[in-house]
């Protein structure tokens, strides 16, 4: 039953009761269902506004979806590997405490900041990332003069 067909049935079961009309009771049930038809009203049209701005508001989607692969073209999220979104994050690398022994992860910013606090323990943990190029090899096989 719709709203509208309640607020109508409970008048017309106010309406059978016989109820006597000059009572403060009969006053007050009326002016409820009054109050309650109203509100039931105010929902329908609120319901239709709604259904209105849905409509409006896909209408809008698809538009901006033709804008899109207008200026974008189409995409197919088929084309779109998942391993490209791994390569985009940062490295992370593992880091053991010497003092508690309590394994964390650290990336590449924390890294370049030198020195870090262990979340176990508090201990400063510093870091130094200057690496040694490994030897350059010449390529040939042949012995050295002296």
């Amino acid at each position: 039953m719709e709203l509208m067909e309640k607020v109508a049935y409970l008048k017309g079961l106010v309406d059978m009761a016989e109820f006597d009309p000059a009572s403060k009771e009969t006053k007050v049930l009326r002016a409820l269902i009054d109050a309650v038809d109203e509100m039931a009203q105010t929902v329908n049209e609120l319901v239709e506004a709604n259904s209105q701005m849905c409509d409006v508001i896909e209408s809008l989607d698809d538009d901006l979806t033709e804008v899109e692969n207008d200026l974008y073209g189409e995409d197919d999220e088929d084309d779109y590997d998942d391993d490209e979104d791994e390569d985009d994050e940062e490295d992370v690398y593992e880091v053991t405490c010497p003092s508690c022994g309590e394994v964390f992860e650290v990336d590449e910013a924390m890294l370049d900041e030198g020195e870090i606090n262990c979340p176990a323990c508090g201990e400063l943990l510093e870091f130094d990332l200057q690496i040694d190029d490994p030897p350059v090899e010449d390529g040939s096989d042949e012995p050295k003069e002296d």
